[in-house]
């Protein structure tokens, strides 16, 4: 089997869009193409009450650097509950020791998007297994998350880190994807090749998702988002959707060149970055119009 094949693979299996709506599942043995497979993955940890914190985000973390994890609320069969507080309370911890750290408040995000969510940013110190717990009115809520050296995972750039310069198709040059955009109509996000981006006046917002065939059916919405923003920031920023597969036969099976030289396990992701390159923002999984405003202000200021 090719590394675009298991990278495919193991997106199928990850990303499950069902019933309970946008919950990401572990992905068993499937490991990211080169790596060994890692052996632990996140779990939603139902407790007495029923109610657990789904995970919205790749079961395995780098240890080192700073995540964004969007975590819902779900009840005890793992459906998504229909309505969550304003924000929640999120305390975290080495699994294997019962002890928690300070709060820290987390803000519900659910503006023009079908699932709320609650984007947790933090960093794991070191590898290994990590608590993280909340509780409504009383009723505690909770999640383990595998924390791993990031050689072990894939190599997708983080913060800080430059853009991979890929080609990527636009309306004058296919480069063999067909479509070049499976949001119907199609999305004006496809004038400017990726590479032809980066070293030029403007900052970049490089969004990688599929509408077809996102798994959790926010690939589509969160397109939306950006594309609404494009008329704002137009002199600024240059904004640029890359599809996942390079066709509706192959969807499943093998991925674009963006896709591989970035080596995404998952749909969709937001790269927010300089005009040399430099990433400033990720917004991986999902993400609503506020927390999209807030990086692009960010970006530009």
């Amino acid at each position: 089997m090719t590394d675009p094949e298991r990278l495919v693979i193991s997106r199928r299996k990850l990303l499950l869009a069902g019933a309970g709506g946008l919950v990401v599942a572990a992905c068993g043995s499937s490991g990211p193409p080169g790596r060994a497979a890692p052996t632990t993955a996140s779990t939603a940890a139902p407790v007495a009450g029923g109610l657990s914190l789904a995970p919205v985000f790749f079961p395995q973390q780098p240890a080192g650097v700073e995540v964004r994890l969007p975590l819902a609320l779900a009840d005890a069969t793992g459906a998504l509950v229909e309505e969550s507080p304003a924000e929640l309370s999120v305390r975290m911890g080495k699994a294997d020791t019962g002890e928690l750290g300070d709060p820290v408040v987390v803000e519900r995000h659910d503006q023009d998007i079908p699932r709320a969510y609650f984007p947790f940013t933090t960093t794991f110190p070191e590898p290994g297994n990590w608590r993280i717990a909340t509780d409504v009115e009383g009723e505690p809520a909770q999640i383990v998350v595998a924390a791993l050296d990031r050689a072990q995972l894939p190599a997708v750039p983080v913060v800080g880190e430059q853009l991979i310069s890929v080609p990527t198709p636009t309306v004058d040059d296919a480069r063999g994807v067909d479509p070049i955009c499976t949001e119907k109509p199609q999305c004006p996000l496809h004038a400017t090749s990726l590479d032809a981006a980066i070293g030029a006046d403007k900052a970049i917002a490089l969004l990688i998702a599929t509408p077809a065939y996102c798994q959790t059916a926010i690939c589509g919405p969160v397109l939306d988002l950006l594309v609404a923003r494009q008329p704002q920031f137009n002199e600024v920023v240059t904004m640029i959707h890359a599809e996942v597969y390079p066709n509706q036969a192959e969807a499943g099976r093998t991925t674009t060149d963006i896709v591989t030289a970035y080596g995404l396990p998952w749909e969709p992701s937001l790269f927010l970055a300089l005009p040399d390159g430099t990433i400033t923002n990720r917004l991986d999984y999902t993400f609503d119009d506020r927390e999209l405003d807030q990086a692009l202000a960010e970006l530009v200021q």
